[in-house]
């Protein structure tokens, strides 16, 4: 009787290459799994960082299209409204000069992150001053 109790021990218990090999088959199969989750959770916030500064452009661009157009003017903001992104707001003419009757703007806005010289969104538009249209 006693001979039995000591060998259902034996046959319950776990070996050390047994338990090796598990933590190897468990490191095998983790590794990519782990590797995989990183590389989702950093493209979750690479997302986060564009659309962030797409909708901070757009922002931009719908005040500088509802400003006087003598009034636009170049801009750079650090920290703009109030998030880690700055933007920089640069108006050229492309057709004319200030003292032309007609003339065109060339509004560029570009975001990048704070401390970054990396831009993630520019955005483009005309601006026409009293410029009309011939058949």
């Amino acid at each position: 009787m006693m001979r039995l109790t000591r060998l259902s021990r034996k046959k319950r218990a776990f070996t050390l290459i047994e338990l090796i090999m598990a933590i190897v088959v468990l490191g095998i199969i983790a590794l990519p799994i782990s590797i995989t989750l990183s590389k989702h959770v950093q493209s979750v916030f690479v997302s986060q960082d564009y659309s962030t500064a797409l909708n901070l452009a757009r922002l931009d661009m719908e005040e500088a299209l509802n400003t006087d157009y003598n009034s636009l003017g170049n801009a750079y903001f650090s920290n703009y409204q109030g998030y880690d992104y700055n933007l920089s707001r640069i108006v050229t003419y492309a057709q004319g000069n200030f003292w032309t009757s007609e003339s065109l703007k060339l509004v560029t806005i570009s975001v990048t992150k704070a401390g970054s010289a990396t831009v993630l969104v520019t955005l483009k538009t005309y601006i026409a001053k009293n410029v009309t249209l011939g058949l």
